[in-house]
């Protein structure tokens, strides 16, 4: 049976009630199935708990079934139920002849079971916060990203109605994306999840690691059965760590964990059917495994010209107070926005972001008597340009230092071999000219003489 209940509609002790019902209505449902009033639907009765109309101001919740019951049938059906849910500690109102059942919680009375804790972190799939409408892209992923989601909107068809998964059981539904920081990953991945009206389940490494050796490929089963029982996309961040190559020379006791964690991401992708997004940087040292069970990966690029442009227009907010208002709605001009654009090449999306809005931070005011013009705008990227140029020929630097330094160590290293190999040839040579004199042939020969 699968639950529909938004979050926003009823509280956390009420989700969990509704789980815990769940479970007990699937015990219940196959019971009937060996009743002999029910032998004759054909079918397995299947129920659904799902809100009422917005309109409803009590918890109100129906239970829909798939089956086609006759008059007879319903009324024993309404009859079972209503036992069933009296033993629930439910207030029940049940029409006697009825496919719908109307079931009212009472919340104080329905407390969830003590449930054990496993030790194992909790996983929550939440609504998407970006749509492909907020999103700057270029064609090209744009595409990409497009096509992606009609092969997974297709697996049914494929895998189902024109039987591919009798050739190949699991769908593929695994894309990844890589490329450079703020680049729009996460909220693409946001989008995609949107667009397949789907909640996303967002996780990192952090959330999976575990300070207790063995534990995060038990965290890793624990994400992936959520997302399996919810229907949720999930989404790695920073993935590298996830579809690294696994340790060949394993020396230490995190070489063995990380392997385990790869080794169960693999299984896992293997056995899961639904939607799993990563964003990584590199894709260069990816398992080879894991590139052969992704649908797509897609590659995220630092925005043009026009791109960057597009981006500052969206960030700018539209009742921004200007010295001139260009357009109705639009506080400049889009010639300002490209002149604005060519002062920061090489920034991410995140980057123009956070540049507009310590713009903001730094202009306002209590009193609200703040204006902002062209200038202001072309400033604040001025100096942001220069301080992300100033870090980057810092990490360049230091980039150079550790290089050298490396070299340095590698020429003492190697200057101290040819030390220990000369003076291991010196002492061989003395060896070699000591004059070595058998006692036995001088005693010998002193007896003869003698």
């Amino acid at each position: 049976m699968k639950i529909n209940v938004e979050k926003k509609e009823v509280s956390t002790e009420m989700l969990n009630s509704l789980e815990l019902l769940e479970k007990d209505f699937q015990t219940f449902i196959k019971s009937l199935v060996n009743k002999e009033e029910f032998r004759s639907l054909n079918v397995t009765p299947q129920f659904s708990i799902v809100p009422l109309t917005e309109s409803s101001k009590e918890s109100h919740f129906l239970v829909d079934s798939n089956a086609d019951f006759d008059k007879s049938g319903t009324f024993k059906m309404v009859e079972l139920f209503k036992n069933f849910l009296k033993q629930k500690n439910l207030d029940v109102k049940l029409p006697k002849h009825a496919l719908l059942l109307d079931v009212k919680f009472k919340i104080k009375d329905l407390e969830p079971e003590a449930k054990k804790d496993d030790g194992l972190p909790d996983f929550i799939p939440v609504e998407p916060v970006f749509s492909f409408d907020q999103m700057i892209l270029t064609e090209e992923v744009k595409n990409e990203v497009l096509d992606a989601l009609k092969s997974i909107e297709c697996q049914d068809l494929i895998y189902n109605v024109w039987g591919f998964g009798e050739i190949d059981p699991t769908p593929k539904c695994v894309v990844n994306m890589y490329g450079d920081a703020g680049t729009g990953k996460t909220m693409c991945a946001h989008a995609m999840a949107k667009h397949l009206e789907k909640k996303i389940l967002l996780l990192n490494y952090a959330d999976i690691e575990s300070k207790y050796v063995g534990d995060a490929p038990k965290n890793l089963k624990k994400a992936f059965d959520v997302a399996k029982a919810t229907d949720a996309v999930m989404f790695f961040d920073e993935a590298d760590s996830f579809l690294g190559k696994r340790i060949q020379n394993v020396s230490h006791g995190s070489d063995q964990a990380l392997n385990s964690l790869r080794s169960q991401m693999l299984i896992l992708l293997e056995e899961h059917k639904g939607v799993v997004l990563f964003a990584t940087n590199l894709v260069t040292n990816f398992d080879k495994a894991f590139q052969s069970r992704m649908l797509k990966s897609i590659k995220f690029e630092l925005p043009n010209e026009e791109a960057r442009a597009l981006i500052i227009k969206g960030k700018i907010p539209p009742r921004l107070p200007v010295v001139e208002r260009f357009a109705e709605g639009q506080p400049f001009s889009d010639e300002i926005y490209l002149e604005a654009s060519k002062l920061i090449e090489g920034f991410s999306g995140r980057e123009i972001r956070n540049a507009v809005l310590d713009l903001l931070l730094k202009k306002a005011q209590p009193e609200g008597n703040v204006v902002f013009s062209k200038e202001d705008l072309f400033d604040v990227f001025r100096k942001k340009k220069e301080e992300k140029d100033r870090l980057e020929n810092e990490r360049k630097l230091l980039v150079k230092e550790k290089i050298r330094n490396k070299l340095m160590e590698a020429s003492e290293e190697e200057k101290a071999k040819e030390e220990f190999e000369s003076e291991k040839q010196k002492n061989e040579d003395n060896v070699n000219d000591v004059e070595i004199v058998n006692p036995e042939v001088d005693v010998k020969d002193e007896i003869v003489e003698h």
